[in-house]
This record gives structure tokens, sequence and C-alpha cells, in this order.
């Protein structure tokens, strides 16, 4: 194999927000448990070697000596590399004057609600759905509207169009943010769909954003459709994305807004100061997209073998939980339901008996994620085998000190 994933890289002390900063996360989930023996899926941040071309990359940038004030349009090759990548990748054409640097997708995806919203706004949002945004419209002030996903099946979300489009026709919600591929669900969306969202906030006056992070993760077979490929009239469409999920360059924080109308682009860039990139994070973004298809084209496979295998032993392991494979992301949904746990019990289960640390459901689903864990495969097989050992472990004993009382 030309690229190790099965070895990790031990990052305590480097830095690492999900190794070294426990407090970061027990400010938002206090009684989470994080040591030296936890294992970490609560984020989708890799522990895996970056592709040997950034690594190189940013050597040179270091060799420079000097790391003054830089911006992505002092390297031609920035946008360049963003633009090959598409056509490449997608086979859709991104001209240059669409594209604006921004320090992450959160960032592009807060810029467009402040842009096109006022505090006490609606902004409509799909739940299941990354719990980030929930904080980054809060905290801009504005209103979640929330438009709860279809769940017919096991792994089968779809939206709730006559809702989707009853939320869309009143006046004081103002952004869709949209979620493709969708995180935790994993779900693609097709572009019959993508046209039918388009064409519901359009005919409303209703701005998408759509935060295209994770559309570099696909199984093999299944196809992300980039929502500017989908839909011809751009008028209402901001496309957010980057390299930071699909190389694992988030402490680089280049990610970029795409917006090929005029106006809307205007607007967005009214009052809106861009951080600027690091030399690092130049560099960066050329290597990855430029210089690294095939580590992406590797992990790839590596995630497709590992998330089969995952959903096998989850269900081996945990047979009363329901887990399948996602069209998209690294992320396993799994529901917890049949055990009958609390959404108290099931995390004390997980994050302390268990010692592996997770998500739970109802941040990213306040109105039907009680018994849901989110699982990121940002590890090796071998890593999540030991979590998911741990995980049946720790219900077993439950379980039998709950048959041992009755």
């Amino acid at each position: 194999m030309k690229y190790d994933f099965d070895h990790e890289v031990q990052r305590f002390g480097t830095y690492s927000m999900k190794f070294d900063d426990p407090g970061y996360f027990r400010a938002i989930v206090p009684e989470i448990r994080l040591d030296e023996d936890t294992v970490r899926l609560l984020l989708a941040d890799m522990d895996f070697k970056a592709a040997p071309a950034i690594v190189q990359a940013m050597h040179r940038v270091a060799d420079h000596a000097n790391f003054g004030y830089t911006t992505a349009g002092a390297e031609p090759k920035f946008n360049q590399s963003i633009i090959n990548w598409y056509r490449r990748r997608y086979g859709f054409d991104i001209k240059n004057e669409w594209i604006i640097y921004s320090n992450g997708a959160l960032d592009g995806v807060g810029q467009t609600v402040n842009a096109f919203s006022a505090p006490g706004d609606g902004v409509i949002l799909c739940s299941p759905v990354y719990s980030n945004f929930t904080s980054t419209i809060t905290h801009l002030d504005r209103k979640v509207v929330n438009c709860q996903k279809l769940h017919p099946a096991v792994g089968v979300y779809e939206m709730d169009w006559a809702r989707f489009e009853t939320l869309c026709a009143q006046k004081e919600n103002k952004v869709f943010v949209l979620c493709s591929p969708e995180n935790p669900v994993g779900r693609i969306w097709t572009a019959e769909e993508l046209n039918r969202m388009a064409e519901i906030c359009r005919k409303n006056g209703v701005v998408i954003v759509s935060d295209e992070i994770h559309s570099d993760f696909v199984r093999h077979g299944e196809k992300h459709i980039p929502i500017l490929q989908a839909v011809q009239d751009h008028s209402n469409l901001v496309m957010v994305s980057g390299p930071n999920k699909s190389f694992n360059l988030q402490g680089l924080h280049c990610a970029y807004s795409v917006i090929p109308n005029d106006s809307l682009r205007a607007q967005f860039m009214d009052n809106y100061i861009t951080n600027m990139p690091t030399p690092f994070a130049v560099a960066a973004m050329i290597a990855a997209y430029d210089e690294s298809e095939d580590w992406l084209d590797a992990l790839n496979d590596y995630l497709d073998r590992g998330l089969a295998w995952t959903v096998d032993y989850i269900h081996e392991k945990l047979p009363k939980a329901k887990a399948y494979i996602p069209q998209a992301t690294y992320v396993v949904w799994v529901d917890f339901s049949d055990y009958g746990y609390s959404q108290d019990i099931l995390q004390y289960l997980v994050n302390h008996k268990a010692n592996v640390a997770v998500q739970g459901g109802l941040s990213h689903d306040p109105e039907q994620g009680e018994h849901y864990l989110r699982l990121c495969l940002t590890c090796s097989t071998a890593t999540m085998k030991e979590a998911i050992d741990r995980i049946a472990a720790a219900f077993a004993e439950y379980e039998a000190q709950q048959g041992s009382t009755k």
C-alpha cells in the first residue's frame, strides 16, 4: 500500500484540540471524560498522516524563514488549484472571480447568514444536521427554524417538501443552510432535489448556502453533485467548501466561498472582513488539490472498507443498534433506541464506562436525536474495533447489573 492509514499519528503534544485541550470539550459537555486512554471519535478530524506533497509544501514554506502578511491573491495558483479541482473531479467550471477566501466553511456559512438576514430573522435547517450550524446561527442572533427530515427507514432521510415550502414562504425566514453531503446522516442530494430546493427558495426570496466541505468523501459508485453544477440559476446560491476535511487541514484554515452571481457576491462581500490566510494555508491548498489526488483516492478506498466493516461489527457486537453505510462523509449515525436507555444513561455508558468520546444525537437533532450517537471514522479500523468492543462491554456490564437487581 502506497499510503499507510492503519497507523495513526500520535497527536498528544501537537497542539491538538482533539487530544490536548479537554477543557474545550468540557465547556460544551461538562460530564465528558477525556484522558490519555480515551478513544476519540467525537470530532471530524482525522488522525492519519497528511499527504506527502502537503508535508513537503509545509517544509518549503518554513524554509522561507519569513512569515509576514499573506493573501490568497498573492499566488495565482491558489484560485487556479480550486478551478482545476472542480474541473477534474466534477466536470464543472468555476470562474476565478467567483472565489472568496474563507477561514473555514462555517465562516462562509456565517457570512451568508449575516449578509442576507437581520437579527431576529429565521434561518432554516433540516435536522439531523451538523450542530455547529445551530451555534453559528444563534451566535448571530438569528432564529433556527427546523424542517425535520423524514425518516421512513434505517439510513433513509428525505426532505419534508410540504413543510419546507411552508417555511420558505414565511417572510421572516431569509436563509436556508444546506449540508451537502449531509452530516451526520451521510445523505447525497440528487440533482432533482437540489433544483427543487433552489426553485422553492428562489420563489420565496430565500438564499441557500450549501456547505459542501464533506463533498470529497463519497462511497464507491456514488457521486456528489455541487449545487452550482446541478442548478443553472445561481441568483440565490452560495457554495462553501475547501480541502479542510478532505485532506485534514483544519488547523491551516484554507477554505472558500463560491458565488457566481455578481449582485449576490457584492452583498456577501459588503462589510465582510476576511481573515488573511497564512502562507502555510496557501501552500497547503495548492499541494492538496494539485498534487495529492491519489492520496485522497486511497483514503476513500480505506474509508469504504472501514465503514463497511464498522457497520457489520456494530451489528455483531451491538445487535440492538441500527447502523448503515453512509453514501458520503466518514460519519456513522447510530440508533441505540432499541436498548431503551435514556440519553443520560447512553452517554454515561459510552463516554465514562467505555471511555469512548462521541457526540450525542441531541446536539445534531434536538427533536429526535435522543437515542443516537455520531461516530467519526477518523482513525484506523483497529482503533474503531477497540471503541466498539469497549461500548459492547459497557452495555453488557450494565445489562448484567440491571438483571441482578430485578
